[in-house]
């Protein structure tokens, strides 16, 4: 009767180590399936990744792998203002210091200026008899206003893809500017441009 005592919890000790093996084993199987997905994952973003930064440097004149870098040029470039009345046309003078509002940046010294009659178009059309249609007429203010042209030398850095650019303002053709001078501020457009 012992001995039957002493068989059941022998046996239930024995079947007890083999699940335990199986259940073991079985554990190791789906570690490495975890791994092997873990792997596969990172692996598919890895390449995620690298497509987007393809696709940033290939739209984009940002690039990562920049092997160009910046040159130092000497620019002259032409504003545009439109408007501008007689006492104003005074206060810009060669020589003059010109600042960007929107970044700040010292943009140039003024080396020329010049001046020309507003002209305008006017908002409703007039009837051309000789074309038999409605045109737009133009409007010449000779003594009230006038568009200033201004000549701005300044050294600029130029990047490849990108191109001039003082400090944070970017220098280009028809690009509109928040200008300061030391006695009068204006918009104006950029219409020539000249590197050296």
């Amino acid at each position: 009767m012992n001995r039957q005592k002493n068989d059941v919890p022998k046996q239930d000790k024995e079947e007890h180590a083999h699940r335990f093996e199986a259940a073991s084993s079985g554990k190791g199987k789906d570690s490495s399936r975890r791994w092997l997905f873990l792997v596969v994952d990172v692996l598919l973003l890895a390449a995620i990744v690298a497509a987007i930064v393809f696709m940033v440097s290939l739209l984009t004149p940002f690039s990562l792998f920049d092997s160009e870098g910046t040159e130092v040029r000497n620019v002259t470039y032409t504003v545009e203002l439109s408007g501008v009345d007689r006492d104003s046309l005074s206060a810009l003078k060669v020589g003059d210091a010109v600042t960007d509002k929107d970044t700040g940046a010292v943009i140039g010294v003024v080396t020329a200026v010049s001046s020309r009659a507003y002209e305008a178009y006017t908002d409703v059309p007039v009837k051309d008899e000789a074309l038999n249609s409605y045109v737009v007429t133009k409007v010449t203010y000779p003594e009230q206003f006038n568009t200033v042209t201004v000549t701005i030398a300044v050294t600029a850095d130029y990047r490849s893809g990108v191109g001039y650019s003082v400090e944070d303002c970017r220098i280009a053709v028809g690009r509109t500017y928040d200008l300061h001078f030391p006695a009068y501020a204006a918009s104006a457009v950029c219409v020539e441009f000249h590197a050296e």
